[in-house]
């Protein structure tokens, strides 16, 4: 946003300047979002008590059926509609703060859209400029530091298979001074993504925007995104280069395309939202947003499903339960927080029941205690537990357990007292079942759990706990 003698520049006497959010805060987070189209007896509401934080370099894909909001959601973020009722923040590294578009003057929406990349469903080029001239409009909103801007955006045109190399590296004929009419739709689609990704802008919102490309150019644009999010280590990017027949549906990337992607992506920390129906893409997500009729109805982060379903997977109680059945316990649990990342009280205080914290020395269940109601199946999530059990007065040290270890499910299993207790060495986040749902898989795989308690009790006869 432009300053003025009569228009107070937004950025004085806000302190140092901070390029991302503190430590474990998100770089966009929605409250409670409610939109409506139209007025009087027409309104209609369209979005309803919309939540959700999304964290630096996160790779977030929204799915939904045609009409459940996502688009609506993806132009409130972006300052292209009034944010009606709720709170939309997106971190602004020039501010070193959050910017609410709540209420916020045009002037300042139209530095927030500065701050973004959009790729849209259609790709909105300037008719009368040519790839290179449109990749320049956006070239003139912000000073990247480029000191060819032509050669800047002639790179990543090439990159996305519109320069002088086709996917081999053979000559071709360049697409740099065609204007979009001259352009297929696939063509113009990439120019219109070089142009949001050309001032490797912190945060993306993209519409579909691997919808009109073929599986090599779809794998360009992807491999390109995620990079900007973080950087990719050689092995990983050369798995990508590969016979035509082994890449099949999945695309592929010209040896030629590797350091040319590393010389465009220099920097790093890029947080995407991307509306897609496109499998290629949804594999490759850390965080999946579902919505329907207007509502999030699930915010998973991949790799805290996996966590969860691999801890839950090792316990006996459900190592039996049917695959689909695993699925959803984990899925009842996830608080939406990666599991390398520690939870936020607030992020707490939101899900009670799934995640509980101990700090060092505390005791979370103890040797004695009786199975009731409130008794529960634990998966640490972080941190290092001690078990101990008191024998003839003497208290031994059975075992440590860190993340990604279990604890609990013997004496829900035989409904006996818990026979050891567990101890915090640190700090601890244990993700929680309780026993409502223990005991509904229980009776599920009785016969499996049969067989291994009698194999606990051939042992010392001293179940852990």
């Amino acid at each position: 946003m432009s300053s003025s003698a009569e228009e107070p520049n937004p950025l004085e006497g806000r302190g140092e300047r901070q390029p991302t959010p503190p430590p474990g805060q998100p770089v966009l987070r929605i409250r409670g979002v409610n939109h409506y189209f139209g007025t009087g007896d027409t309104r209609t509401q369209v979005l309803f008590d919309n939540t959700l934080e999304v964290m630096p370099g996160e790779l977030v894909i929204m799915s939904g059926p045609s009409g459940s909001g996502k688009t609506t959601i993806l132009t409130l973020i972006g300052g292209l509609r009034t944010l009606q009722e709720g709170e939309i923040e997106v971190w602004d590294a020039d501010l070193g703060d959050y910017r609410n578009l709540k209420g916020v003057p045009e002037p300042e929406l139209v530095h927030v859209r500065r701050l973004i990349g959009f790729i849209f469903q259609r790709h909105n080029l300037f008719d009368s400029l040519t790839a290179v001239q449109n990749i320049r409009m956006a070239q003139r909103l912000k000073d990247t530091g480029a000191t060819d801007l032509d050669a800047d955006a002639r790179d990543v045109l090439t990159y996305l298979l519109l320069g002088e190399k086709d996917l081999e590296g053979r000559a071709q004929k360049s697409r740099f001074d065609y204007k979009p009419a001259k352009l297929s739709g696939g063509q113009r689609q990439r120019v219109a993504i070089a142009r949001a990704l050309i001032n490797r802008p912190k945060l993306v919102l993209a519409d579909e925007p691997t919808a009109a490309l073929d599986a090599n150019s779809g794998l360009a644009v992807v491999t390109l995104v995620q990079e900007l999010a973080r950087q990719r280590s050689e092995e990983h990017l050369s798995k990508l280069v590969r016979p035509p027949a082994e890449a099949g549906e999945n695309g592929r990337l010209g040896a030629w395309q590797i350091p040319l992607l590393k010389k465009i992506a220099t920097e790093h920390g890029t947080t995407s939202l991307i509306v897609t129906h496109d499998a290629r893409i949804m594999n490759l997500a850390d965080r999946i947003v579902h919505m329907e009729r207007g509502r999030i109805e699930s915010n998973v982060v991949v790799a805290e499903r996996l966590f969860v379903r691999e801890g839950l997977r090792q316990s006996s109680a459900f190592a039996a339960v049917l695959p689909e059945e695993q699925e959803k316990i984990a899925d009842s649990v996830l608080i939406g927080v990666h599991p390398n990342d520690p939870v936020r009280p607030d992020q707490i205080a939101a899900k009670p029941d799934c995640v509980e914290v101990y700090e060092s020395g505390l005791v979370i269940v103890r040797q004695g205690d009786a199975v009731n109601a409130d008794s529960k199946f634990y998966l640490i999530r972080r941190g290092t537990v001690e078990v101990l059990r008191e024998v003839d007065g003497a208290t031994q040290k059975l075992a440590e357990l860190s993340a990604g270890r279990y604890f609990g499910e013997v004496a829900l299993l035989m409904d006996q007292p818990r026979n050891a207790t567990i101890r915090a060495l640190t700090r601890v986040e244990v993700y929680t079942v309780n026993r409502t749902t223990f005991d509904k898989f229980r009776s599920v795989s009785r016969p499996f759990i049969e067989r291994v308690l009698a194999n606990f009790r051939a042992g010392d006869g001293t179940p852990r706990t």
